[in-house]
């Protein structure tokens, strides 16, 4: 049962977390290439408005198209990473859901057994000389000495 639950916490957990930080680091780089070709969309637009034309569109706009081919990349990574989370996370859901319950199981089972055994172990040692039968009577309180005096001393505050 340790054994499952130190695999859990010192293999999947840690493997997930890092998962999950590198897709924060894909989804970081792909918002700051968007962001790049957004402002190089504006800067270009606005050069168009002032009919003013812009060097690096003069030059074959490489820089852009640079941009462009990077942010592609980085939101196939963006893609994939995202997919790769949701999987591990929704595995490791179920993997929780599997193990609680059968470690549950199995914690029960292994207490049941050891109930057994002290069970058969104090029914065989002879501890009480005095065999009483609880189930007959029903427990009554025991008559308090001075009840109808007023009570004690102590109720007064």
């Amino acid at each position: 049962m340790l054994k499952d639950l130190y695999t859990y916490l010192q293999k999947a957990v840690p493997d997930t977390k890092l998962t999950l930080k590198k897709y924060s680091d894909s989804k970081f780089e792909f918002l700051a290439y968007c962001l790049k070709v957004k402002e190089m969309d504006d800067e270009e637009y606005e050069a168009a408005t002032f009919v003013q034309p812009l060097g690096r569109v003069l030059a074959g706009n490489y820089e852009y198209r640079m941009f462009l081919r990077c942010r592609h990349a980085a939101k196939l990574r963006f893609v994939k990473l995202r997919s790769d989370v949701l999987v591990k996370l929704q595995l490791l859901d179920n993997k929780r859901v599997q193990d609680v319950a059968f470690q549950l199981e199995r914690l029960v089972g292994g207490m049941y057994v050891y109930n057994r055994q002290c069970y058969n172990v104090l029914k065989q040692a002879a501890v009480f000389p005095i065999e009483v039968q609880l189930s007959i009577h029903p427990p009554t309180p025991p008559a308090i000495e001075g009840e109808g005096e007023g009570g004690g001393g102590d109720e007064g505050g």
